[in-house]
């Protein structure tokens, strides 16, 4: 029996574009989709289909059979597609229901069942794990846990979405599935990303015969195939395959690496599948939750903030359904109305549990994240997902780091031979609120991240807020509390670090972005007051006092970005080491600085020596982060349109050279 179906947008068969999409067959009729959806005309198709849709079937639920998606799926933002017999091509309205597809849906893992992960296993999907193709050692099974330990060691100190102690607990069901079934896996390791490479490519990639075939999707027993243990291990490799894409290196000495590659594809279109349909869900996994935003922070990094925005939606819509948000203090110091702990102030308690520490956790590291895509130009107009934070909203607590001993098995991975296993909370993790000013008390690397976010934050509101009207002077003494914050704490950081790499994402949402986004706008107002009058730039910043203020704040900024540029280009280019640690957000400041360097040689000509230095440093930071993540490259491309310039120019000095293979993590199992 040869199938067709309906979808409602995201096509589990193929992501091809209609340019590349085979045409219809002369004897039938395909109606093509609207623009918004992507389908089939609802007017078109009229009346009711044959049988009730996959998803309602699955629920066992009643469902009114409306083409092209029913009313409840609908409703529930979910998946909705129809089986039906192609042999019988008239459904009993008349109505011809055919859609053309590249190949069969037999071949769809994603389609043999009712559920998005009912026709693949856990194996498979950790399948997608694997050395790079481009590296001197040929393909080879990975060592998931090596790639677990690398995660917590390179992005857990800035972007902590999973707690490592409940991370340790549900592997386990993982671990044991894999060790059971170590002789078996390597059948089915071409199972997923054929399917990606089906999103493509015009020509079907059949499965292996081998492969899992997954059950019946007309089966009715289909819904109940998987038990609950089953799911789990699919989530948490599902999980572990987010992880995995946010240690990849993009350049190496042996050339750049695929980034938004097969792997990413496959790992994203089973995360979006997943996500819809558990739309209807009560409880959702929160590692669904997790992989959105690991995923979200991979697209952000390597320059597409608009895709990020839309998969941190996801997340944070199953976030919402699970609850999850940070602690607030009540009355009495306590966290949702339980009292403090003897012996602290009425500001830092200890989270209950580790359920509500990793629940924090969560929330921060997706608000923080969510404040760089809104610094991108493409996504600066989107609206906020998440909420801002009270002055009684409590920070998350600082990463752990104590490795403890594996209880999953095997051997602890280990990264360049510095520690091993999984990390593990402390007891007596202490919290502060966001009341709490930076220099006032010691913050953990985390804490530092969300408190500067919320600074972030503030600017961005400000800036979303603020007249646009052209030439419209915003008053600078609106947001002097704001800019005075902003200052101290950057020199307090300035003076208590010597960790360059663990905070350079904290200087860039405090000297980068939230001075930049507040005072940019004032750059081009001085600019155009100089075109249309004769005065000079030195006299046009002394009569106004909002100017005068802007242009000091940026030179402040500018300064103390250029100092950390500088540290940083001089550690890396005196001995050679790898950029792994490096964290995404703070290579996309250093075009701002750029810009606003331009834009200063631009308005004073007598400092176009020096501001052409800085650019210089900025750029070779800017080569130095496109090693590591393509946002970089992204910033260095822009530049060049915007300011018509070569980047070769300012990087012909440059004596750093992309790391060798060698130095980056190798996953390999041994």
């Amino acid at each position: 029996m040869q199938t067709t179906q309906v979808s409602n947008g995201l096509s589990p068969v193929s992501e091809m574009t209609p340019e590349s999409s085979p045409g219809p067959s002369p004897k039938r009729s395909c109606f093509q989709g609207s623009p918004a959806y992507g389908t089939i005309e609802a007017a078109a198709l009229g009346g009711l289909a044959a049988r009730a849709c996959e998803k309602c079937r699955a629920s066992k639920r009643k469902c009114d059979k409306k083409l092209p998606f029913c009313d409840r799926c609908k409703r529930l933002n979910a998946k909705c597609h129809y089986i039906h017999d192609i042999s019988n091509n008239l459904i009993p309205q008349g109505a011809q229901l055919v859609i053309y597809q590249p190949h069969s849906l037999v071949h769809d893992v994603l389609l043999r069942g009712a559920e998005p992960l009912e026709g693949i296993t856990a194996p498979q999907i950790l399948s997608l794990i694997s050395s790079p193709s481009n590296a001197a050692v040929p393909a080879a099974a990975v060592d998931w846990r090596a790639v677990a330990a690398a995660y917590f060691q390179c992005i857990h100190s800035w972007y902590a979405v999973i707690h490592p102690t409940l991370f340790e607990q549900r592997v386990t069901g993982l671990a044991a599935l894999i060790d059971g079934t170590a002789t078996t896996t390597t059948t089915t390791t071409t199972t997923i990303t054929t399917t990606a490479a089906a999103a493509t490519n015009t020509t079907a990639i059949d499965t292996p015969q081998h492969a899992n075939p997954g059950p019946d999707p007309n089966s009715s027993s289909s819904s109940s195939s998987s038990s609950s243990a089953d799911r789990q291990a699919k989530i948490a490799a599902l999980l572990l395959v987010a992880m995995y894409l946010l240690t990849r290196m993009r350049v190496t000495e042996s050339g750049a690496q695929p980034i938004f590659d097969p792997t990413y594809r496959a790992a994203k279109r089973l995360l979006s599948s997943v996500l819809l349909a558990c739309a209807g869900d009560p409880a959702p996994e929160i590692e669904l939750v997790q992989c959105g935003a690991l995923v979200a922070l991979y697209e952000y990094g390597h320059g597409d903030a608009v895709t990020a925005y839309g998969t941190l939606s996801q997340a944070v819509v199953a976030a919402r359904v699970l609850g999850i948000k940070p602690g607030q203090l009540a009355d009495g110091g306590g966290v949702g109305g339980v009292g403090g702990v003897g012996g602290l102030g009425g500001d830092d308690v200890v989270m209950t549990s580790v359920e509500e520490e990793q629940s924090g956790c969560l929330w921060w590291g997706m608000f923080i994240l969510e404040q760089f895509i809104h610094q991108d130009e493409s996504a600066r107009d989107f609206p906020f997902l998440l909420e801002s934070p009270t002055r009684n909203t409590l920070l998350p607590e600082t990463p752990p780091t104590t490795p403890p001993p594996s209880s999953t098995g095997g051997h602890n991975g280990n990264v360049n031979g510095a520690g091993s296993g999984f990390p593990m909370s402390p007891s007596g993790t202490r919290h502060l609120s966001t009341n709490i000013i930076i220099g006032t008390e010691k913050f953990g690397g985390f804490q530092l991240s969300a408190k500067t976010a919320c600074l972030f934050h503030r600017a961005l509101r400000i800036d979303k807020e603020r007249d646009a009207r052209p030439g419209k002077m915003p008053l600078v003494s609106t947001y002097a509390d704001l800019d005075r914050e902003i200052r101290e704490s950057t020199l307090t950081l300035l003076g208590e670090t010597l960790d360059w790499e663990a905070m350079l994402d904290c200087f860039a949402m405090l000297v980068s972005s939230a001075l930049f986004t507040l005072y940019m706008p004032y750059l081009a107002i001085l600019e155009n007051s100089l075109h249309l009058s004769s005065a000079s730039p030195a006299s046009l910043v002394a009569s106004s006092q909002e100017i005068s203020t802007a242009l000091a704040a940026l030179r402040f900024a500018c300064k103390m970005s250029t100092d950390i540029s500088c540290k940083l280009n001089a550690n890396f280019g005196s001995t050679p080491r790898s950029p792994i640690y490096l964290c995404a957000p703070a290579g996309a400041t250093c075009y701002l600085v750029i810009q606003a360097y331009a834009a200063i040689r631009r308005i004073f000509p007598e400092e176009s020596g020096e501001c052409e230095s800085n650019i210089e440093e900025k750029f070779e930071s800017l080569r130095l982060f496109s090693f590591r993540w393509g946002i970089a490259e992204k910033m260095m491309s822009q530049l060049e349109k915007k300011l018509n310039v070569d980047r070769n120019v300012y990087l012909q000095n440059s004596q750093l050279m992309p790391p060798p293979q060698s130095m980056c993590f190798d996953f390999t199992r041994r």
